[in-house]
Formats: structure tokens, sequence, C-alpha cells
């Protein structure tokens, strides 16, 4: 057992240094060559940082009726003309901005005159700059409020003061990501290599809150596949972590609470269905009130169609709604290979990486050959497929409902504004493949030591690297 935790503690050392290597050289490339004003919705993530960090995150906004007959929340934002009147930003898709990861913006000249702007006081939105800082949960925006507060309170220029609120988002990225690698039993270089592809550590090291949807996402599956190896039950404790990370991915943004399922695959030796339905009724009864006071008081929601028209529509069409979005999830693989080699590389090396762990440790134990057998064995993945179709569906079903007029569209429509990295949050349940459940559990254990308590690996003194 020693030798197994000592080899454990090994895999996870270079996995994460391998993670750390690989991310910031590529962090560095592009807090040196992409503009900080350089991302998509850039009115939203930049003017959040400033808001965080000047603590006009919870200004209480005014409310107004747009033309679509949407209520619009708009949040006033009060500030230095030299970070508010962004003149220099250029919102562009992730793709297109790194097209050539190594080439150096055009954007960061204009950028940059903003340092020698004369500062004024300004307040948001106005007729020529929009707001929507107060479309995510304040929360997402602590880590890029930390590193602008700093840069402000130190003397910065505007430049380097959008510096700062990067590096503070992709140093909290690379602690999340290092303690996701070191908490998952199996599948650690797999996820040191998706959480270090160029498209995230763009995203990571940019002030796009993407980079803490990714890094939650990740340590949520992380955890619960450290505690679905476990030989005895979950403990209060253990459960307290997973109801935290629950309450966190509804919070953030409700699609990726679709992961919760996850708890109820868990073996009853594990997590009895009482306890389940506990840990779903306390996380509910958590994140439910925060969630609805804050979002009836505060978040908006930004779209160019009529939400009650399409509300109204996908309650009388729902079969139509369904098959509208599943065509959409079929052709999405499509349209991401369409857009050239810089989504076609991190895909190819995505599957690359899984296929070696999915071959690396194929093991069938005597008298798991029957389908039923099979299907109780495989319950992670078939589980982990369901959680991930279900934020998918739930991902294209706002963007339908929010930017596109569903009443005058066919059966079969694509649905505009949907962006691949909606999904990227969702990848390391590629990880199930390589998780069973205990084959003999019991309630009732020997008392174990605090080594033997480290996440156990099936074989793990042969195991493959890529594990």
């Amino acid at each position: 057992m020693k030798l197994q935790a000592k080899r454990l503690n090994s895999h996870s050392t270079f996995a994460v240094l391998f993670f750390l290597i690989i991310s910031i050289f590529e962090g560095m490339v592009f807090l040196t060559n992409v503009g900080a004003l350089t991302l998509p919705d850039g009115d939203m993530h930049a003017n959040a940082s400033y808001a965080m960090a000047t603590g006009q995150i919870m200004n209480l906004p005014e409310r107004h009726t747009d033309t679509f007959g949407n209520t619009i929340k708009s949040q006033h934002i009060s500030g230095d003309s030299r970070f508010l009147h962004n003149k220099g930003m250029n919102n562009a898709l992730v793709m297109d901005i790194i097209g050539d990861p190594m080439a150096t913006d055009p954007y960061i000249g204009n950028q940059r005159l903003a340092d020698q702007r004369p500062s004024s006081q300004v307040t948001l939105p106005d007729k020529t700059f929009p707001s929507r800082a107060n479309q995510y949960f304040p929360l997402v925006y602590l880590p890029q409020g930390i590193g602008v507060w700093i840069g402000l309170h130190t003397g910065l220029s505007p430049y380097n003061v959008w510096q700062c609120g990067r590096i503070a988002n992709f140093a909290f990225y690379l602690l999340l990501i290092s303690l996701a690698i070191t908490m998952i039993p199996k599948g650690k270089y797999f996820i040191a290599i998706l959480s270090s592809l160029y498209p995230t550590i763009f995203i990571a090291s940019s002030l796009m809150a993407d980079a803490m949807f990714i890094s939650i996402c990740t340590c949520f599956i992380a955890y619960f596949f450290s505690l679905s190896t476990h030989d005895k039950p979950v403990t209060r404790g253990q459960m307290g972590i997973l109801i935290g990370l629950t309450v966190c991915l509804f919070l953030f943004k409700t699609v990726y609470v679709a992961l919760a399922l996850l708890v109820w695959a868990l073996p009853k030796s594990l997590m009895t269905t009482k306890r389940k339905a506990k840990f779903t009724g306390i996380s509910a009864l958590i994140a439910l009130p925060i969630y609805g006071l804050w979002s009836s008081f505060y978040q908006i929601v930004p779209a160019i169609a009529s939400i009650a028209d399409n509300t109204h529509f996908m309650f009388r069409h729902p079969l139509k709604v369904i098959f509208t979005i599943s065509w959409n999830l079929i052709e999405f693989p499509k349209k991401l290979l369409k857009i050239g080699p810089t989504a076609l590389v991190p895909t190819l090396v995505v599957l690359t990486a899984w296929i070696i762990l999915f071959t690396s440790d194929r093991y069938m134990a005597a008298g798991q050959n029957s389908p039923s057998a099979s299907i109780r064995r495989y319950r992670y993945v078939w589980v982990s497929i369901v959680a991930f179709f279900c934020a998918a569906f739930l991902a294209f079903l706002f963007i339908d409902l929010t930017w596109n007029d569903m009443t005058v569209m066919r059966t079969v429509h694509a649905i505009q504004g949907f962006q691949g990295r909606y999904l990227t949050p969702l990848l390391p349940l590629m990880t199930s493949i390589c998780f069973f459940p205990p084959e003999k559990t019991s309630t009732t254990r020997a008392p174990q030591t605090p080594t033997d308590s480290i996440e156990e690996t099936p074989r793990a003194e042969n195991a493959s690297p890529m594990q």
C-alpha cells in the first residue's frame, strides 16, 4: 500500500509538472502576443473585472424593456475612462484570435494608447460603450478582480492593470487544474493534456470567465472520481465538498450542474439512495435561493429575439425544439472541423490521448461478461454520457431562446450563436472510461491509516504513465 501511494504521488507530481510547463509557456506567449482587450464579449469580461475590483459588482441595476419586449437590467459602473471607454477593444471569437498562436495581435497598439489618454470620470453603459458586467454570478470574476485591484493600487498603467487581471485569472486556473490532477486517481496525464491545449490556455490567460467554468468543472469531475475509488462510504465532509462544488456549478453557469448527475451513479456501498437524495436536496436548498435572488435583481440576459415568444413556442412545440437541438448536436463536430487547423489540431490531440487512455488499462473482471454486468460496471461512462448531453442540450436551448427567432424557423435549422468553448468544461468526463465501481464493497471496513486513505488506483504498480 505504501508503494502504491508513493507511485500515485509520483504520477501526480510529474503530471502536474507536465501541465505547468506546457501551460505556462503557452500562457506567456498569449500574454505577450495577444492584447488584453482582444477577447470574446469584452464588454462583459473586462467591465465585470473592473466592477469587481472597484466594488461595483453589486450595483443595483435599472430595468427597462428592449425592442423585443425583453426586460433588461442595466447595471451602471462608474470610473476611469481609460478603463471603461475601451476604444481599442477587439471583440472576436477565440478561434479567430488564435488562428496563428505565435502572431502578434495588431490591436495591442490601440489598446496601449489608453496609457497616454487623460483620465476622466465616465459611467457605463452609454450610447457608445455597452456593458454586461452583471451577466454572470459575481464570484466568477473574483480572480480577475483581485488582479485588477492590485494593478490599480500599485499605480500601473491601464494596459498593465488589465494584464494583472489576466495573470491572476491564469494563476487561479493553474492552481485549480493542478489540484484536479492531484485528486483524480487515473487519467492524470489526460487531464494535463486536455487542460493545456492552446485554445483553453488562451481562455485561461485572458479576462474571460470561462476559465473559472473549466477549472471548477474539472475539479468536480476529479473529486467525484477520487471518491468513486474508495472502499468505504462517502463521509459527511466529503459530501460537503461535493455539495459546495455543485452549488458553484449551479451559480457560475447553470447548465454545468448536469455534472451532479454523476453522484447518482455511485454504488450504494459508497452512498445510499437516501444520502444521494439528501445531497441533491441540500444542494438545491443552498443554490436555488441564492441564484433566484441574484438573477431576479441583478442578472442581465442579453437577447436578439423575444424570449417570451420563443418560450411560448418551445412549450407549444417541444418535439420540434428537441429535434432541432438534437440535429445541431449531431452537426456540431462537422462545423468544428470546418474551422480548420485551429480546431482540428486540438481535437486530434485529445482523441489520441483518449485512445491511449482507453487502451492502456483494458481489464474485465471475472463474471463481468453479461450485458447487465457490463452496464453496472460501466455505469460511470453511461451517466457521463447522459450528463454531457444534458449540459450540451441546455446550452443549445439557451442560445436558441435568446439568439434565434424560433417562431419563424423551420424544424431543422442551424442555431446561431453557439460556440465550441461552451462544451470545453465537459471534456474531462472522457476520463470516465477508466473508472469502475468497486467489485466488492462493504459499508463497514477496518479503520484505514492516513496512507491508506489516498485514492486507490487498481493495479497502480503496473499502470501506464497515461494514467
